[in-house]
């Protein structure tokens, strides 16, 4: 071997080409990572009938005190008293009885679950909003 200046001093005591070792030489393989796995998007629709949904679940909780899965009428007055007791607030029997004739469309006297969704997706309509990019824009970026 003939001794140049690229050359390091190893190279004239070793017989092959000093080299960082590779994966090939090192007989490794690499493994394929899998790509992230995006959430799937909800719909605007989708996501205000899972809101809808969770209240009328936390309703029923909260007025449903025999716990058979239904409320009934003397059920969810007494349950918006103790909500208005909690709350300081006057208790409006005549204001309630209302909302209750929302709820309870036929007229059975109790109304289970679902009834209480659609009951107080009538009541409270909502809907997602949506920013346009300027304006989340300058919100994630305030000036000082």
């Amino acid at each position: 071997m003939k001794v140049e200046s690229y050359n390091s001093i190893y190279s004239v005591f070793s017989s092959t080409n000093r080299r960082p070792p590779s994966i090939a030489d090192e007989k490794m393989a690499l493994l394929q990572s899998e790509q992230p796995k995006a959430k799937p998007t909800t719909s605007d629709d989708q996501l205000v009938a899972d809101f809808h949904a969770r209240m009328a679940r936390q309703s029923l909780d909260w007025a449903d005190s025999d716990k058979n899965g239904k409320v009934t009428r003397d059920e969810y007055l007494n349950g918006q008293a103790r909500l208005a007791e909690l709350n300081d607030r006057p208790n409006d029997t005549a204001a309630n009885e209302k909302r209750w004739a929302t709820i309870d469309t036929t007229g059975k006297g109790w109304v289970d679950e679902t009834e209480l969704g659609e009951g107080l997706a009538k009541m409270l309509p909502v809907s997602v909003g949506h920013l346009d990019r300027d304006l989340a824009e300058r919100l994630r970026n305030p000036r000082v």
